[in-house]
């Protein structure tokens, strides 16, 4: 399976756009790995995750157009995560030749709402619109995405809907994502333990850097997950750790989280970071 990790920021960038923090101004200085975009990993090409208003400069940088993409899993409505408006340009006279001649959304109810509300407000045309299939799924209960078993977890993020993190079974490798997420709930731990097969890949919301809060991981939780995870047996000494979601409140340039998570066997992402497991 080929990770694509295309933004890697928190919910407002990393510089933010207004701000003028220490760690903001040293992100700005340092370039490179320090420059975080809005959240959102691309699954061997053909699998899209979350769909933030970064979306089409993440193509422009990556050299990728989506218009073979025929599976894109939202994990919840917050704008940095979910913004449909982008979709008005999926057809038409804005897209020509695509691939998939369909995309298919999953993700909780807010999905189907925002997306119908946005657009009875915002008018799309008939063919763009009966191109994209929106189906609602519910934590604990797997379905397909083409190639793909997709399991749906409940996350501890967006209290105010069902947030959901999702397992990515290709069949022969399997990816555990976990953004947005606080520490996972006792019961999601539980199903993850119960899904009797080995976790190859987890990706792990790192918002919180060195402080808290319980909608988010911090540093030590991610720590402290990968631990639990391989002591109990659904990870082992061959998986990737990756954390991302990394905001400027709780943390300084990549290089400097680098060091914090130095011999950990945790990686720390950046914009454009690929890891094939």
């Amino acid at each position: 399976m080929k990770l694509k990790i295309m933004g890697s920021g928190g919910g407002e960038g990393y510089p933010a756009l207004f701000c003028e923090c220490e760690h903001c101004k040293a992100a700005r200085k340092a370039g490179g790995k320090s420059l975080r975009s809005l959240s959102q990993v691309l699954i061997d090409d053909k699998l899209l995750m979350d769909l933030p208003a970064a979306t089409h400069a993440h193509c422009l940088a990556n050299g990728i157009s989506l218009g073979h993409v025929e599976h894109l899993l939202i994990t919840h409505t917050h704008t940095d995560h979910y913004v449909p408006t982008i979709l008005d340009t999926r057809g038409g006279d804005y897209a020509h030749n695509m691939a998939a001649k369909q995309l298919h959304i999953y993700g909780n109810k807010e999905v189907q709402r925002k997306f119908e509300a946005t657009f009875e407000l915002f008018p799309i045309g008939k063919e763009i619109r009966e191109s994209i299939v929106l189906h609602t799924v519910h934590a604990f209960e797997p379905f397909t995405a083409g190639e793909y078993t997709v399991t749906p977890l409940k996350a501890c993020h967006a209290f105010e809907e069902d947030s959901l993190n999702y397992i990515i079974d290709d069949g022969k490798k399997v990816l555990l994502y976990l953004l947005d997420s606080g520490y996972p709930y006792d019961e999601t731990l539980r199903f993850i333990a119960d899904y009797g097969k080995k976790i190859d890949c987890v990706v792990m919301d790192a918002t919180m850097g060195n402080g808290y809060y319980k909608g988010h991981m911090n540093f030590a939780e991610n720590k402290k997950l990968k631990a639990y995870l391989t002591g109990e047996g659904m990870c082992d000494a061959n998986t990737e750790f990756i954390v991302t979601h990394i905001t400027h409140n709780h943390a300084g340039t990549h290089e400097e989280i680098e060091k914090i998570f130095a011999g950990s066997g945790i990686d720390v992402s950046f914009d454009g970071y690929e890891k094939n497991f």
